[in-house]
């Protein structure tokens, strides 16, 4: 105990008085079949400890830790200046991490544009209002045939022993390798979507839910549906953005965008569809422009009230403005037609 920081074993002690207080919470509210507090696994759990800020000093690209004598160089200096509060370390696959989380103000940011509603997919990652879009890498399918061959590796070995340390450590590297892949795509994609725009609309998706579709389980986790939705959180409130969830029922692939029709024979395999209208229709784009128009709609920019029923009998409150009968109407009032 003596030769580490007091903090690994601090850090062990909040992290128990914070899961109690969660599952006594949890206790009052009726669910306490979720959530009592397990120990953390030396073989199983991220190996990781916290530390104060103020037992910590960082200078340009060296960071020197309590209780060691060296100081440690890292990849890249601090990118921003503030107090520091805490900084973790970690391990993953062979390499170690320190987080640091600094106390920093918010930027005054202006955005370029004003609003965007986002359609999330496994054929292309991310279909945006004004016509972007953002492929899926799909990072994951091409290695497949790796990951089944190093667990059968792994299954052979002799748990425990050296040669299934040396398996094990080779699965790790290849998980953090596509992790890092997806995280860094993700990461630019949300941070230029939430400096852009200054109102973001985007679907509420039941992602443990779609992950049951079996057929499907596969891309949908490597496209990271969940991850994009969390940076998009914070990302939006520190850009100062404003991040409007729409309802998960709300039939933005399958409402006309020009006359407000609700196709229900509309499949995943129809890319494009033709409304009673005249209108052919883009599936992701036309949801895209329909997330969009309901945000601003939640938001009140708009004065359409009307209500229609979703596949499961619920009121979904549609878009703003909706154009009259023809493409052409939508076209003089501005709307582009796919």
């Amino acid at each position: 105990m003596y030769d580490v920081t007091k903090c690994a074993m601090d850090t062990g002690f909040r992290n128990l008085d914070s899961a109690f207080k969660n599952f006594f919470h949890r206790c009052k509210n009726g669910d306490i079949k979720k959530g009592f507090p397990h120990f953390k696994s030396k073989r199983r759990s991220r190996k990781s400890f916290r530390m104060d800020g103020d037992r910590v000093k960082i200078d340009n690209h060296w960071i020197k830790l309590e209780k060691l004598d060296e100081p440690i160089n890292m990849t890249e200096e601090l990118r921003f200046d503030g107090e520091i509060k805490s900084v973790t370390i970690s391990e993953n696959a062979g390499h170690w991490y320190a987080a640091v989380n600094i106390d920093v103000e918010s930027p005054k940011h202006e955005h370029p544009q004003k609003s965007v509603g986002i359609d999330l997919g496994i054929k292309t990652l991310a279909v945006l209002s004004d016509g972007r879009e953002f492929e899926n890498q799909k990072l994951f399918r091409p290695e497949f045939r790796k990951l089944k061959r190093l667990s059968r590796e792994l299954s052979r070995r002799l748990e425990r022993s050296g040669r299934w340390n040396r398996t094990k450590a080779k699965l790790a590297r290849f998980h953090r390798r596509i992790a890092d892949r997806r995280m860094d795509y993700q990461h630019k994609m949300t941070t230029e979507i939430a400096s852009t725009y200054q109102i973001i609309g985007i679907e509420d998706l039941n992602v443990a839910g779609m992950l049951k579709n079996h057929k499907l389980a596969l891309s949908i986790a490597d496209a990271g549906f969940g991850e994009i939705g969390r940076q998009l959180h914070y990302k939006a409130e520190w850009y100062s953005s404003v991040l409007v969830e729409i309802g998960r029922f709300f039939p933005s692939s399958r409402l006309c965008r020009f006359c407000g029709c609700i196709n229900s024979d509309l499949s995943l395999a129809d890319r494009n569809w033709t409304c009673d209208c005249g209108a052919v229709l883009n599936r992701d784009h036309n949801a895209a422009l329909n997330i969009e128009r309901q945000a601003l709609n939640i938001l009140g920019g708009s004065g359409f009230t009307d209500q229609v029923k979703n596949g499961r009998g619920a009121d979904v409150r549609l878009f703003g403005a909706i154009c009259d009968e023809t493409p052409k109407l939508a076209e003089e009032s501005g709307l582009p037609n796919l």
